[in-house]
């Protein structure tokens, strides 16, 4: 058994991932997931050990002139031999520290709570996109144009118009007897209005019998948007890797998202996202590891689709560390024999049978409401109103032109 005398231990208490308590005997333990390990890895090396804790309860970010805060600055300043608490790899921090053998490798990611909404009031219209919105009036437009520029001035173009919109809604065709040498062209557009019609009608049909949700945001492009637009907010922990990664990205999205968390203070506590803060216009960013331990298990989440960066997590050490060589042979023995996995797959167990019943919520199904079919009851009103006002201005007309008559004759 080896023996190096007892290492300094620099720690964040979090709970689930580094706990520290006191047994019966007045003796201090270490649990939780890197607890549990640390403990695994000091046990074979026959290591006592002592916990201390930075006074910023930071992981550790640099500040001017080379100093570290959190657990980096103390192993930087000789404060502590060793720093644990999910610290990845990176060349700012290889400069002042060094590492253990990674024991994981880790991605940024984010969740969000999936929306609530349903598509309201015109929500219909959102069952296709713009860019297919806009395809749909451009050829319908080009196509009109070159119908009436086929007739010659036969025809006028707002008959025309009125003619190609009603194929659209499944109206026949009715042109005049000089139209019929254009039956490659009438077929061709019978053809498109045709699908497009038979595609929107299916698409409606299915958004009646269930409405649609509001879409979920599914990447860091999409989240970017929606903090632009003022509709999210992102917050993440403070000292960690994924704000500087934001500001040095080559990506402009990614440095919109790291210049609005600096500029309005979107931080979080630990102690706060142990305690489940997502709200409806949240977003937490975070390795991904630790958002699966807290929300892995809970229906309503949505994991981003796409990740920030792939880093590796180790031990922090000091530069002058006695016992480096022996700590990575033994740390590597046990990732190989998936010892570190087995920490995690079971304190992702407990935490999931924990949560009280009430917080899984199932996705209920919602009744078809008037306020899901107010939009299509706009149009069909907005038309019967004008179809109304035509019909009486057409009357008044038709009245006037009668009496003009008379009063000539």
């Amino acid at each position: 058994m080896m023996n190096f005398s007892k290492w300094i231990v620099a720690a964040l208490n979090i709970s689930m991932v580094f706990e520290v308590y006191v047994n019966d005997n007045g003796k201090t333990r270490i649990a939780g997931i890197e607890g549990n390990f640390a403990d695994a890895v000091f046990t074979e090396m026959n290591i006592e050990y002592d916990i201390v804790f930075p006074e910023d309860n930071e992981y550790g970010r640099e500040v001017n002139g080379g100093n570290w805060t959190g657990l980096i600055g103390m192993v930087q300043r000789g404060e502590a031999d060793i720093a644990m608490g999910t610290l990845g790899i990176n060349e700012k921090r290889f400069r002042v520290v060094d590492y253990s053998f990674p024991y994981t490798a880790d991605k940024l990611t984010f969740v969000v709570l999936k929306p609530s909404e349903w598509l309201m009031a015109f929500g219909f219209f959102n069952l296709l996109d713009l860019s297919t919105w806009m395809l749909l009036f451009g050829s319908f437009l080009l196509s009109t144009a070159l119908f009436f520029t086929m007739l010659r001035g036969r025809t006028a173009y707002l008959e025309v118009v009125h003619i190609f919109f009603g194929s659209i809604l499944r109206q026949p065709l009715i042109f005049h007897n000089y139209a019929y040498g254009k039956k490659f062209f009438i077929g061709t557009w019978l053809l498109f209005s045709f699908i497009m019609s038979s595609v929107f009608s299916g698409v409606l049909l299915s958004f009646l019998a269930t409405p649609s949700k509001v879409e979920t945001i599914k990447n860091f492009r999409e989240l970017s948007k929606a903090v632009e637009r003022g509709t999210h907010r992102v917050y993440t922990l403070k000292g960690t890797f994924a704000v500087p990664f934001f500001l040095n990205s080559k990506e402009p999205y990614f440095r919109l998202l790291g210049n609005a968390i600096e500029q309005n203070n979107w931080y979080i506590r630990m102690e706060e996202l142990l305690h489940n803060p997502l709200k409806n216009k949240d977003v937490i960013v975070c390795p991904s590891q630790f958002l699966k331990l807290l929300y892995g298990n809970q229906p309503g989440i949505h994991f981003s689709e796409d990740s920030g960066y792939t880093m590796t997590t180790a031990f922090v050490l000091r530069k002058d560390f006695c016992c480096r060589t022996q700590l990575k042979k033994v740390m590597s023995r046990m990732v190989s024999a998936g010892i570190y996995d087995r920490f995690f797959k079971l304190e992702t167990l407990k935490y999931s049978l924990s949560l009280p019943a009430n917080e899984k919520e199932m996705d209920k199904k919602r009744i078809l409401t008037l306020n899901h079919l107010f939009g299509a009851f706009s149009v069909l009103l907005s038309g019967l109103g004008i179809s109304f006002l035509v019909f009486f201005g057409e009357v008044i007309s038709n009245y006037m032109t009668r009496e003009t008559s008379r009063s000539y004759s």
